[in-house]
């Protein structure tokens, strides 16, 4: 038999093995730290020189991720609001209501543009040129900005062909099944879709405007009302220092952000009486917060260090509004009508055929950075059975077992922000995205599922 060079035979790593080679120069280049780490062994390096690797964009209305199939995790999340973080409002690349938002669609379609080109050649190094897209489309997305990715990818930078992949689908292939009710709480919207046996049930879909938009305008009016700045820069204590409220430029996006998915959290165990904090109506808050903010209030509160603004002074965040920051998310604005999250998920189950409630019922699986705030999924579900339990709508729901997709360890590696970037990955990689647009062929439309074919 002919025998191994001895210079290519790999030694087992174990203690046994360092202690007979000694102080040998092979035991010195060979040990565990030259082993290549899991994330090292998961990266896709040669995707770069590889035209069969699928580019997959996730375009929301505030962030594009971007990165090729096969990837364990996108190359690079660009914010299209990031060159204009001072204004007080997020400058968002779309809404769901152009005609009333007033929107200037030529200034998204350059927006657009730019961060695309940047996505390319300068964090993808590729020629699009032989790059087959695959695009993770939101089921609220409007057709307006599918048109407009669609032109600025065949006209602007040549790409051979593209295919729009529902979002919902892409999240729920993350975790080994076919069948489950997604809720998607993004920026923009919550939406909610079942999918039964990947196919998804577009006619029963359901969305609230409450998402994280919502938040970041509760977290906002909240640090008005109750914050406080502790001037502390001169040296003096604490419990003595002056107090003074919150002025407008303190709370620029960036810090706004910052302290939303640093400080922010939901009780699991939420009191029977809640407040809308969406009615902005402060002239009883002071009250409010008197009575309230020693009652049922677990968190504790947070000084957050403001060195870069006004020499190192500190702003004071009450637990109280650390916990009723997501409460508008749970109760929604009966002011404007609008639905909480567990009137859509419960809504979308009545919608659906009465042999399908209870495996979607089984299987929800949440989406969406949002999300992503401690103890959401906990407050969810707990909202869900209030709703069962006290809503005449929704008696004939009851006696339906509800629970999470991840508590059973269907795809729990994944992080939620990212999941539908994750499952095109998957899908481009598979080569399983389905119909595609060709250049050829495109005449400036792009297929649209709220229009019915004869």
């Amino acid at each position: 038999m002919k025998q191994t060079p001895a210079m290519t035979t790999r030694p087992p790593i174990s203690s046994t093995t360092n202690a007979k080679l000694g102080s040998s120069s092979f035991s010195s280049s060979w040990n565990i730290s030259s082993l290549p780490s899991s994330s090292s062994l998961l990266s896709r390096r040669t995707s770069i020189y590889s035209n069969e690797d699928r580019v997959v964009l996730d375009i929301g209305s505030r962030n594009l991720k971007i990165g090729f199939s096969g990837e364990p995790r996108p190359r690079k999340i660009l914010a299209f609001g990031a060159q204009q973080q001072n204004n007080t409002c997020w400058d968002d690349l779309y809404d769901l209501d152009w005609m009333r938002s007033g929107r200037n669609i030529a200034g998204a379609e350059t927006t657009l543009c730019e961060t695309l080109q940047e996505a390319f050649f300068r964090h993808l190094l590729t020629d699009p040129k032989q790059r087959t897209v695959i695009i993770c489309e939101p089921p609220m997305m409007p057709i307006r900005i599918k048109e407009i990715i669609a032109k600025i990818l065949f006209h602007r930078l040549q790409v051979p062909a593209l295919c729009f992949v529902p979002s919902h689908l892409l999240a729920l292939l993350t975790t080994g099944e076919s069948t489950g009710l997604v809720i998607d709480c993004g920026h923009l919207e919550t939406t909610v879709l079942p999918i039964y046996f990947a196919r998804p049930l577009m006619t029963s879909v359901q969305m609230t405007s409450l998402a994280g938009r919502a938040v970041t305008e509760s977290l906002r009016n909240l640090l008005k009302s109750y914050a406080r700045i502790i001037q502390t820069s001169a040296g003096v204590p604490t419990s003595v220092a002056p107090r003074i409220t919150v002025p407008d430029h303190i709370l620029s996006n960036v810090r706004i952000e910052d302290i939303k998915s640093r400080c922010i959290l939901i009780p699991p165990n939420p009191t029977a009486t809640y407040m809308d904090n969406s009615n902005n109506n402060n002239d009883n808050n002071d009250n409010e917060y008197d009575n309230r903010e020693n009652n049922n209030c677990r968190s504790s509160d947070i000084y957050y260090r403001l060195e870069n603004d006004i020499g190192g002074d500190t702003l004071w965040i009450p637990g109280y509004v650390r916990e009723q920051v997501c409460t508008i998310l749970f109760i929604g604005n009966q002011v404007e009508e609008i639905r909480s999250i567990g009137e859509c998920i419960l809504d979308c189950l009545l919608k659906v055929p009465t042999d399908l409630r209870r495996p979607l019922a089984s299987s929800l699986l949440l989406v969406g950075g949002t999300s992503m705030i401690p103890g959401f999924q906990s407050r969810l579900l707990q909202e869900l059975y209030h709703l069962l339990d006290n809503t005449v709508k929704y008696k004939q729901l009851i006696g339906i077992r509800l629970g999470f997709m991840t508590d059973r360890g269907a795809g729990h590696v994944f992080t939620p922000s990212c999941r539908t970037w994750i499952g095109g990955s998957l899908v481009g990689t598979l080569k399983m995205a389905g119909a595609t647009i060709q250049r050829e062929k495109f005449d400036g439309t792009v297929p649209d599922w709220t229009i019915v074919q004869s």
